[in-house]
């Protein structure tokens, strides 16, 4: 358990030190620890983090990547951004590509890769991305880091907008969309390790939601276990 603690603790460290090095003035929400269950080195973190924040990171980096290798997780090399630029349609929703592109990046052995594709017809905008999380998959750290709509449930609705998480031909998904100005996300997790994210604008939720029936994810979750050591 301490370990785990200790572990998000990082996670949640490293995200904040990139915030702070972006300039961002947000605040942390993040879980606060029991005095029992807090890590050893959280209040030097901080120190650590105002004097040096690059110097921070490091450090950080360093000691998640011994957290990595003391959990016993499996490593997970992520698939090649190829693969994923393949499973992106021509075109979605009548819309036809326009551009497409990928890569793989990575620090001290966590490797993600992602694929991202770009279809426009005039004023009309649909944006796509297949994230692998790889090792971040491991035990819903990549919901962690980059999707909070996995952790909670929300439903929400206002005269000019609403949000909520929902079930996408058989996936935790998540939808919001803007009424005034026609824009919108839908995002789906297939196999707990690919992230499906869709954004549109002056385009229906219909149309999202026509664009997520484009790509096949049953080939998607098919790629489940590859690269799993």
């Amino acid at each position: 358990m301490i370990k785990t603690l200790k572990f998000l603790f990082l996670i949640t460290t490293i995200s904040a030190l990139c915030w702070s090095c972006g300039g961002s003035s947000s605040e942390n929400d993040s879980e606060e620890y029991t005095e029992e269950e807090a890590p050893e080195d959280e209040q030097s973190m901080e120190e650590k983090i105002k004097e040096n924040p690059a110097a921070a990171m490091q450090e950080a980096m360093k000691e998640m990547t011994k957290a990595v290798e003391e959990s016993g997780m499996s490593k997970v090399e992520p698939v090649d951004f190829r693969v994923l630029k393949d499973l992106l349609p021509d075109d979605v929703a009548g819309i036809d590509k326009t551009k497409s592109e990928g890569e793989k990046s990575g620090a001290m052995g966590i490797k993600m890769s992602k694929a991202e594709a770009k279809y426009e017809d005039g004023d009309k905008k649909i944006d796509i991305t297949i994230t692998d999380m790889g090792f971040m998959s491991a035990g819903g750290l990549g919901g962690f880091m980059s999707a909070g709509w996995l952790m909670a449930e929300v439903d929400r609705e206002s005269d000019t907008e609403y949000e909520k998480t929902t079930t996408i031909n058989g996936y935790k998904g998540f939808e919001k969309y803007q009424f005034d100005n026609k824009r919108g996300e839908l995002s789906v997790m297939v196999a707990e390790r690919f992230l499906v994210q869709i954004e549109g604008r002056n385009v229906s939720m219909d149309d999202l939601k026509d664009a997520l029936d484009d790509i096949d994810l049953d080939d998607l979750e098919d790629l489940k276990d590859e690269g799993i050591e």
